[in-house]
């Protein structure tokens, strides 16, 4: 009697693509500022100039809250951007520059994932230029 061999089919993982990528990682970004805002949210209401009497230590307070909400309005510039990110992916114009409209390289949306545009867009922006948006 002979035997048969019955071949395995491995299941293969699918490989996640540069979109499922991008997601992911502008979702886990978006959960880190999130835990960082709720962090810094309890710090600014336990942060008080109760009992201090000296006017160093309410100084010190005063420019760690001031500081504390610096950082929460650049946490949230950021969110911001990463919701708009999220949104190109939606509508399948993530990864495309929205001034030039040329493709923004892999390496950098890897780097930024909720940038808006190309390197070259980007400097004149930060330059002052204006671009179309």
């Amino acid at each position: 009697m002979a035997k048969t061999t019955r071949t395995k089919k491995t299941a293969k993982k699918k490989k996640p693509n540069h979109t499922e990528l991008s997601r992911t990682r502008l979702m886990d970004q978006r959960q880190q500022i999130m835990s960082l805002y709720e962090h810094d949210l309890k710090v600014g209401q336990t942060a008080s100039d109760e009992g201090t009497e000296d006017i160093v230590d309410r100084a010190n307070n005063s420019y760690n809250r001031e500081f504390m909400f610096a950082l929460s309005d650049t946490e949230r510039q950021i969110l911001i951007e990463i919701d708009e990110a999220l949104l190109r992916l939606d509508n399948g114009k993530y990864g495309t520059c929205l001034n030039c409209q040329e493709t923004i390289p892999k390496a950098r949306l890897k780097a930024v994932p909720w940038t808006r545009y190309c390197i070259d867009c980007q400097e004149q922006a930060e330059q002052g230029v204006a671009l179309e948006t």
